[in-house]
Parts: structure tokens; C-alpha cells; sequence
């Protein structure tokens, strides 16, 4: 009798085991192709987009003349000040040329944000105007680069 029990025991033991495994999991993968370009999203939902890539291409130490370019006012050698703002416009606009033309206005974006936070209110103004100027004084593919300012 416990011979019968330990064979029915096995087989029940088998036929589950047989069950269990009966069941097979599929795993489906989807292989998407990037091809650098970024997705077509609305509105700001782009702009957003466009600026964390750019952001990430893009450092301030790579545009420190543009910087220099739009403080100028703040800090200029008395002796050589037209010089010198023209030094630090063209290497400025050599440092833009290098920047791909989709991401040259948050550049200068970047570059002014971080201008006006070294600043005093009474220049930003100034340099603003300064960096509005920049696509033109350039020659950047970019012919207009609208600015986000606060307002002060």
C-alpha cells in the first residue's frame, strides 16, 4: 500500500511539474532606429526638448568670450575698450560658429542667463541688447534669437 501511495504521490508530482512547465513565456522586443533627429513634439513641449539637447552640448566655458561680450560694461580695460569688446566679439563669434545652427539661440540663451546673474539690474538692459545683437554682429545662420528675460 505505501508503494501505491509513493506511485500515485510521483506521478501527481510529475503531472504537475509537467503542467507548470507547459507554460512558455514570450518576450517580444521592439528595436527602434535613432536617426539624430528629435522627435516633432507641440509648442513647448519642443522648445523643452531642443533646449536640454543643446543644453547638453553646449557648456558655458565653450562661449566664455560671449560672456565676456556681454559684461563688457562691468569690466573694461580704460586704456583699450573698444579694443578689447571687439576682441572678445569675434572670438564669441567664432566660439557661435562652432555651435550647430539648431542650437545657437539657446547658446545665447545660456550665455545671457548666466551674464545677468553676474550683472547689476541697471546693465541688463544693456546686455540684453547686446545679445539680441549677436545672430546679426556674427553673421550666424540664425537670423533672430528671441530672448526669455525677467522682468526687472
Amino acid at each position: 500500500m505505501a508503494k501505491l501511495a509513493l506511485f500515485a504521490l510521483t506521478l501527481t508530482a510529475i503531472l504537475a511539474f509537467y503542467e507548470v512547465s507547459a507554460y512558455k513565456t514570450t518576450i517580444i522586443t521592439t528595436t527602434i532606429e535613432d536617426n539624430g533627429l528629435l522627435p516633432v513634439l507641440d509648442g513647448l513641449d519642443n522648445r523643452r526638448g531642443s533646449q536640454e539637447q543643446c543644453r547638453s552640448q553646449v557648456s558655458i566655458q565653450q562661449l566664455n568670450h560671449c560672456e565676456m561680450h556681454l559684461t563688457q560694461g562691468m569690466v573694461v580695460n580704460p586704456r583699450r575698450p573698444f579694443q578689447q569688446e571687439q576682441q572678445h566679439l569675434q572670438q564669441c563669434c567664432s566660439q557661435l560658429k562652432r555651435v550647430s545652427e539648431q542650437c545657437q539661440c539657446d547658446a545665447i540663451q545660456q550665455v545671457y542667463d548666466e551674464a545677468r546673474q553676474q550683472g547689476e539690474v541697471t546693465e541688463m538692459r544693456q546686455m540684453l541688447s547686446k545679445a539680441e545683437r549677436l545672430p546679426t554682429d556674427c553673421r550666424l545662420d540664425v537670423q533672430e534669437c528671441p530672448l526669455v528675460s525677467p522682468r526687472v
